[in-house]
């Protein structure tokens, strides 16, 4: 094994990948460790144990898919324009990597709490962009979760198709929230 320098963020980048590679039973220290040509020492020198970074995994997944991108739409003054930009952050999501935390989280309580507090803000943000939109708390309560049963049932397709069906499956349920709004680019092609 080759000794080099890693950050600790390569090792979250190789554990998204090693998810949507292999499920959430194929994460394990040793092929993490492998995937990224380090010894196990380098691994404990940053986590210390397995749960540690398990832990820190989900919160670096928490805050990099779904806080940042949730922060970064809030600072869209225009709601319309706000859900556009959700609209891509969720196409640009690691859909293959997602699905296998979900089911994760079916067997193992800590990260069925981290799943919730992402379905939980992916909720809240959709609802502040829509309620922008249509002033109506009902509807905009509907939509925001019409979005994310969008979301989450296409990452747990079986194999899972190209994002192009996702993003016109938005596409369309934006085009009768926002009905002058042209689809996306990608759908137009």
């Amino acid at each position: 094994m080759v000794n080099k320098v890693v950050e600790r963020e390569d090792y979250f980048s190789a554990a998204i990948e090693i998810l949507a590679e292999a499920d959430h039973g194929g994460l394990k220290q040793s092929t993490l460790c492998r995937r990224l040509k380090v010894t196990t020492g380098s691994f404990y020198n940053y986590f210390g144990s397995w749960a540690g970074f398990k832990a820190e995994l989900l919160q670096y997944w928490l805050d990099e898919r779904t806080v940042n991108l949730a922060a970064a739409a809030r600072d869209i003054s225009d709601p319309a324009r706000m859900l556009r930009a959700l609209t891509d952050f969720a196409c640009g999501l690691p859909h293959r990597a997602e699905a296998a935390i979900r089911s994760w989280s079916h067997s193992d309580p800590e990260v069925r709490r981290v799943q919730e507090a992402v379905d939980a803000q992916r909720y809240q943000v959709a609802y502040e962009s829509v309620l922008g939109i249509l002033g109506d708390e009902t509807e905009a309560d509907h939509i925001a979760c019409l979005g994310l049963f969008i979301l989450n049932g296409y990452q747990q397709m079986q194999p899972i198709r190209d994002v192009s069906y996702l993003r016109r499956a938005f596409d369309e349920v934006l085009s009768g929230l926002i009905p002058d709004r042209p689809p996306s680019a990608e759908t137009a092609q």
